[in-house]
């Protein structure tokens, strides 16, 4: 070596091999675990603190920060497929937790245990269909934020509302656990209902949320379009023009609808109007099983307990000094069957089995014992009383597995008024339920799929068709007369009257029947009603927090057409609600608990004139709210697939 040329040298030194700059590191097990599990835990967070604002805690003001994880995962995470599957586990987490109480039917257990499957199968299908309300929320703001770059504190009220309006219409509608809903007890901030509906505290909700998550999620400082000498000496950098609009926006929102409520509760627009008494039964769904498989002692007793309760009330009202113009009663809480066609109904027509004929006709004997009962009180105090039972057209008798035997013919779910006056088995006025509950007093898909309907009744607990008929959605309202000084509807020298109209069970969470109940005849007349009532029957849910849910949601139905509503509930929650949304005198027990309790309650209703936007035009925000959404969507997929050269995303 030491021989060789400087040349040689340097051509026989070995040459290193060529350095390969190394790629990011792989991530870690543990860190790609992380990535995977954070989408789903954040969706599961915002359904969590939702939860917290709704009963039993009730923390109202949580909901407003509540969707905050739930936006800020789906405008982060890597797809939108990613944030579609993670909110869709955190809407099966919010809806399963707060409408468990499908599984808490008392009728479940014990002696009926095949209904456990039954509802297990409802309430697995319904949850997972209910989730894809939040994944497709999820999916939609990352699609159109990715796509037209809306902030998130216009974006998040605009689609939230939209897929809220969308739940409470498709399948027959679950308008159920809006989250404005949790700001029943905030009556400022749910005034805007007369306007807008329950929507106008979701709106404001989402809106609030999407500002936060804007704030957390955008730069605060951006750098100025322009540096002069001056700025640059003071700093390039200012405060987001965009959040400063997003954010004198949400305070304006705020301003307006603390403004709009405050103005709305100084108003002195209400007048008294009839008192009437609420009865609320303790029977749980169990024992009204028993009942309807003819256990006569029972139904005794149910009965015996309203006449009861109903002397008690109006007793407890006049040393009030508040003689009653109207009794309540829960829904279906009269055993038999009360409609006048059956009472006077000659079975021996319709029935040609003998001993079949006999038992109708003792069954028939023992409904008009019950209808005597109730026209009797009615005469004793001196008020009509507003009872529910069924109804039924019979066209023959149907004999049943294990020895039982059910009507033939139409079916309904009714509300019957009895007045002091009323000849033998007749009713004064009747309404029979419009809106059915799908699966629970009808089972879907008779006429458009009948296949589907045939196995879905293979899979019922049920080994008959119990499906009722659907009253006609025009039916005209109850007239009662009151002791009132309601001169704007007296006519000269005769009583005041006023003009309600009854919402059966989760009628009353639909606002659309409730709006077609109160809407004015023409323009510039006054509202078709007075006054609602809601009966219920709620003893199927054991007592649990879907009492406190019913009772809340029916408090925007009176401020949506501005009317004070009476609530009779089997189990609770009875109470008076004003037009205001104020709930007053709901039934507790001596310890103060409102569920699973029998009692009454009185008041008088304070009847509002006024005419309401929302009652006027209905659902005009929360469309546009769809349309805009729809547009938006649209638009983002357009956009996306010409970036894509049309490959889907």
């Amino acid at each position: 070596m030491l021989g060789m040329s400087k040349r040689r040298r340097e051509q026989a030194r070995p040459v290193a091999a060529p350095r390969v700059q190394a790629g990011p590191a792989a991530p870690s097990r543990s860190r790609r675990l992380r990535s995977f599990t954070t989408p789903y835990l954040a969706a599961i967070l915002s359904a969590l603190l939702l939860a917290l604002a709704f009963p039993p805690v009730d923390f109202s003001w949580i909901a407003y920060v509540a969707l905050v994880p739930l936006l800020v995962m789906a405008r982060h995470v890597r797809s939108p497929r990613q944030a579609f599957r993670a909110a869709w586990v955190g809407g099966v987490f919010y809806f399963g937790w707060n409408a468990r109480w499908l599984l808490s039917t008392g009728i479940a257990y014990g002696e009926y245990p095949e209904f456990f499957s039954w509802q297990m199968l409802l309430f697995c299908v319904l949850n997972a269909y209910l989730g894809l309300y939040w994944a497709l929320f999820a999916w939609s703001f990352r699609r159109i934020g990715d796509a037209v770059r809306v902030p998130a504190t216009v974006l998040a009220p605009v689609l939230w509302v939209a897929l809220e309006f969308v739940r409470g219409w498709a399948f027959s509608g679950l308008p159920w656990l809006y989250i404005g809903h949790t700001q029943f007890a905030n009556l400022t901030l749910i005034q805007t209902a007369d306007l807008v509906g329950a929507y106008g505290a979701s709106f404001l909700i989402a809106m609030t949320g999407g500002l936060i998550t804007d704030l957390l999620t955008r730069p605060l400082f951006v750098p100025r379009a322009k540096a002069t000498p001056e700025t640059r000496r003071a700093g390039s950098r200012r405060f987001s023009p965009l959040l400063g609009g997003m954010i004198i926006l949400t305070l304006a929102a705020w301003a307006a609808t603390v403004g709009y409520g405050a103005y709305r509760l100084s108003q002195i627009a209400r007048i008294p109007g009839p008192a009437v008494g609420a009865v609320q039964t303790c029977v749980p769904q169990l024992v009204k099983q028993e009942v309807r498989h003819g256990a006569k002692d029972l139904a005794q007793e149910m009965m015996e307990d309203q006449v009861l309760r109903t002397r008690q009330v109006v007793g407890e009202a006049r040393q009030g000094g508040m003689p009653l113009d109207l009794v309540v009663w829960p829904e279906t809480m009269v055993p038999g069957i009360l409609n006048q066609e059956f009472l006077e109904d000659d079975l021996a027509k319709k029935i040609d089995q003998e001993r079949l004929l006999e038992l109708f006709r003792y069954f028939q004997e023992q409904s008009r014992g019950y209808w005597l009962q109730i026209a009797m009180l009615s005469r004793e105090i001196g008020a009509p009383i507003l009872y529910g039972a069924n109804a039924s057209d019979v066209e023959g008798v149907e004999r049943l597995p294990g020895g039982r035997f059910m009507t033939r013919g139409p079916r309904w779910n009714m509300a019957l008024l009895m007045t002091p006056d009323l000849k033998p088995y007749a009713a004064a006025h009747t309404y029979a339920k419009v809106h059915l509950v799908p699966f629970g007093e009808f089972v879907p898909f008779k006429q458009s799929w009948p296949w589907l309907r045939g196995q879905i009744m293979a899979l019922s607990p049920y080994d008959f068709d119990w499906t009722v008929e659907p009253g006609d959605p025009g039916q005209t309202p109850f007239t009662i007369p009151y002791r009132g000084e309601d001169v704007w509807r007296a006519p000269a020298g005769g009583p005041a009257t006023a003009r309600f109209q009854v919402a059966i069970c989760y009628e009353d969470s639909m606002a659309y029947r409730i709006r077609d109940m109160a809407r004015p005849a023409a323009r510039g007349q006054p509202k078709s009603i007075d006054f609602l009532v809601n009966i219920s029957n709620d003893g199927w849910f054991n007592g649990s927090v879907e009492l406190d849910q019913h009772l809340n949601l029916c408090a925007f139905r009176a401020i949506e057409n501005r009317l004070p509503i009476v609530r009779s509930v089997n189990t609770g929650i009875s109470a008076i609600i004003q037009s205001d949304g104020r709930i007053e005198r709901p039934v507790t027990d001596a310890a103060g608990n409102r569920h699973f309790v029998a009692g009454q309650t009185f008041g008088r209703l304070l009847l509002d004139p006024r005419v309401t936007v929302y009652t006027g035009i209905g659902d005009v925000f929360a469309n546009a709210c769809l349309a805009a959404s729809v547009l938006g969507l649209a638009w983002a997929i357009v956009r996306d697939r010409r970036a894509r050269g049309g490959v889907p995303r």
